[in-house]
């Protein structure tokens, strides 16, 4: 049974034109151990009336941040656990600095503490602030061994942070595919957060982060949108090919901000993160037919695991 359906999959891969997975992911049990249960519930789920994230959406979001310095880079991360954040190594790599904290908690540049305003069923409007960011230093990183700088392939790294974070309301971590479910299967719709950087000094990140609607794109689709542009980027399995839908689009760099959605696991609606994104032009025209090349997380959950340290 097992290789009929290996079988099948080899046949609609050569139908649909796409590289596909041959081998089943096999996780370390006592690896996946050390990613939290309790991951992916915000205190308020994503809203759909807006481009602007509220403070609480999004507690997972992380900024790997340098000491300041005349060029100072920023990527974006998220956190995972007490002790490690998902980010990319190409920021690193460029600056050929090391990184020198995380920042959790932040959702906007513009305003300390970050604050919703709930409607409440009467039409009055409650104001709820989180409480001030918090930086860690980042005690040590693993990059991906296969990274390739010239085409910024295997982008990424694990970010540990020299103590365990308190969770708390506005800092949670967020979920990644590790059932069969969701390591086999990713929704067609999703969404990715992103700050903003700024035009005159591109490595710093502005205003509040957005939101982001994305369509899940098959790779043979994405490679012609690419050809159409000018570009002959290189399609395998692990990239994963992010469209942004719109009414917003993003123009900046945005290395390391998460593709997700709202799924179930196991009975609970959590979110969960399938993609990382890398590379899109930067001419804003393209952006909104020219997808997000990022990284599939589920391809790359074994180095993920087999990294964490307790």
């Amino acid at each position: 049974m097992k290789i009929l359906v290996c079988l099948l999959a080899v046949v609609v891969a050569l139908v649909v034109g796409l590289p596909q997975r041959l081998e089943p992911i096999k996780l370390n049990p006592s690896k996946l151990a050390l990613l939290p249960r309790e991951c992916g519930v915000a205190k308020y789920g994503p809203r759909s009336d807006g481009i602007k994230s509220q403070a609480f959406e999004f507690p997972w979001i992380a900024l790997v941040l340098f000491k300041q310095t005349r060029r100072p880079a920023t990527c974006f991360g998220t956190l995972i656990n007490q002790r490690y954040v998902l980010s990319v190594i190409g920021c690193v790599r460029k600056t050929k600095k090391d990184p020198d904290y995380i920042r959790l908690g932040e959702q906007s540049a513009l305003t300390n503490p970050d604050c919703s305003e709930l409607k409440q069923r009467d039409g009055s409007v409650r104001k709820e602030c989180a409480g001030p960011t918090v930086e860690i230093p980042i005690e040590s990183y693993v990059a991906h061994p296969e990274f390739d700088l010239p085409m910024y392939t295997n982008d990424l790294a694990l970010m540990r942070m020299a103590r365990e974070v308190q969770y708390n309301d506005y800092i949670r971590p967020i979920c990644l595919p590790t059932t069969p479910e969701l390591l086999n299967n990713i929704p067609r719709d999703l969404l990715m957060t992103a700050w903003e950087l700024d035009a005159n000094v591109p490595t710093h990140y502005v205003g509040e982060l957005e939101k982001y609607q994305i369509e899940n794109m098959d790779l043979d689709s994405c490679q012609r949108e690419y050809e159409k542009a000018g570009f002959t980027p290189e399609f395998e399995y692990k990239r994963f090919c992010a469209a942004q839908k719109g009414p917003n689009y993003v123009c900046s760099r945005m290395a390391g901000a998460p593709i997700g959605a709202v799924v179930d696991v196991e009975g609970t609606q959590r979110h969960v993160q399938f993609a990382m994104a890398k590379f899109a032009p930067l001419n804003c025209t393209a952006r909104q037919t020219v997808p997000i090349i990022s990284m599939r997380i589920s391809e790359y959950m074994g180095w993920i695991t087999n990294n964490l340290e307790p």
